[in-house]
């Protein structure tokens, strides 16, 4: 008979057994829209994996009157994306008047070859930090 403990380690060894993009893949199932910051090059792999990714270039002024106004009156429809901190800010203001709220947020800390390469630099230049979240409704039948 299994126990809780059995359970724990299923549960910590199946990420490490099926590696890092299956589980990305696992995750992104319920994701409705996924958006791409196109200023940070290494915000590429994340949003590849997705059926339907959305390019921004720091601006979220066309994705919001082109398609997540609408979208976000819907029931359950849920955005994640990798973008900087600035465009994530935006969005989450404007999440909250549709009944939305970052529900994940971390921070992708650059490799440094990334940095020598300069595709992605540390927040201090100026340049916002890159970003991975998550908005969804504060409750499934959230409609507006």
């Amino acid at each position: 008979m299994m126990d809780r403990r059995d359970l724990l380690k299923i549960g910590v060894a199946t990420p490490v057994a099926l590696g890092f993009p299956a589980v990305l893949r696992a995750a992104t199932a319920g994701i409705s829209l996924w958006v791409r910051d196109d200023r940070f090059d290494a915000a590429q792999p994340a949003a590849a994996l997705s059926r339907s990714a959305t390019l921004i270039d720091g601006d979220v002024t066309p994705l919001w009157t082109g398609m997540l106004d609408d979208a976000w009156r819907k029931r359950g429809f849920v955005v994640a994306g990798v973008t900087g901190s600035d465009a994530l800010f935006v969005l989450e203001q404007l999440a909250w008047s549709r009944g939305r709220r970052v529900i994940e947020r971390s921070e992708i800390a650059p490799a440094k070859d990334m940095i020598e390469r300069s595709e992605v630099r540390p927040a201090s230049d100026g340049r916002p930090a890159l970003v991975r979240w998550i908005i969804a409704p504060v409750h499934p039948s959230v409609t507006a």
